[in-house]
């Protein structure tokens, strides 16, 4: 029995994560080139403005130090915004099946890992194009991606949990993650953050996560493990209070949406 619940539930995930795909990119012109635009024009607006404001980039140059760190924000942000409005985008389903409600956000988080993976096929293009130096610090992308993966899910249970019933935190959402890049080291590098301020701002888990993305992909570094260590424990406790949340607050779901 508890085998053929898994099937179903997997069966279903492919299913909502294949109909997500082809949705986005179905009557599109680029089609799946869009899934590499965003974080292409953000590294374009990113780098007009390093022209105009002095923006150091550790000795890197600025084009790959920008995008390596926006693939794995671009998926982040797009996973926690995806993630909060997919019970509210399959009410029709909540209706009609009893399925376990985890799925939902969970698609949202897959469906962004497929646009990053076609994103980071740009990235490892600029990686040679540049002749970054291979290492054995790149097997840090699995854990790197894992946390990632897994704080998008944890922030985007919450949001679709309280969405669903308030939609405030929904449509903020977008600006929200917009504030949230200006305070993570995507357009410029830690070294930035002057001393006073810094123990502060290491306190956003993602600062851990993208920094340590751009230090093993382009700087051949270890990630810095006070700060991984820190975005893992907070990744932990969002998922420890978010998920039992969730499943409380799902119980309501086919009742208001």
């Amino acid at each position: 029995m508890k085998r053929s619940r898994l099937s179903q539930f997997l069966n279903l995930l492919w299913a909502l994560v294949s109909r997500d795909i082809r949705a986005r990119y179905r009557r599109s012109t680029l089609g799946i080139l869009w899934a590499v635009l965003q974080p292409l024009m953000l590294m374009l607006v990113f780098s007009i403005l390093r022209g105009i404001v002095d923006i150091p980039s550790d000795g890197v140059p600025y084009v790959i130090f920008s995008y390596s760190a926006l693939v794995p924000w671009t998926f982040f942000s797009q996973a926690v915004n995806n993630s909060g409005r997919s019970v509210m985008s399959n009410r029709d389903i909540i209706k009609k099946i009893g399925v376990p409600r985890e799925v939902f956000p969970l698609a949202s988080v897959l469906t962004a890992f497929f646009d990053m993976s076609m994103s980071g096929i740009v990235l490892v293009g600029m990686m040679v194009w540049y002749n970054a130096q291979i290492s054995w610090t790149m097997l840090w992308v699995i854990p790197l991606l894992a946390l990632t993966a897994v704080i998008s899910f944890a922030i985007g249970m919450f949001v679709a949990a309280i969405g669903t019933f308030r939609q405030d935190i929904v449509l903020a959402l977008p600006f929200i993650m917009q504030l949230w890049l200006y305070t993570t080291p995507i357009i410029y590098p830690i070294s930035s953050v002057p001393e006073k301020w810094r123990s502060l701002y290491i306190m956003n888990p993602m600062v851990g996560i993208i920094d340590g993305f751009r230090g093993v992909l382009v700087k051949a570094q270890t990630p810095d493990m006070g700060q991984l260590t820190y975005a893992t424990i907070v990744t932990v406790l969002a998922l420890v209070i978010a998920w039992p949340f969730y499943r409380k607050m799902s119980g309501y779901f086919a009742d208001v949406i």
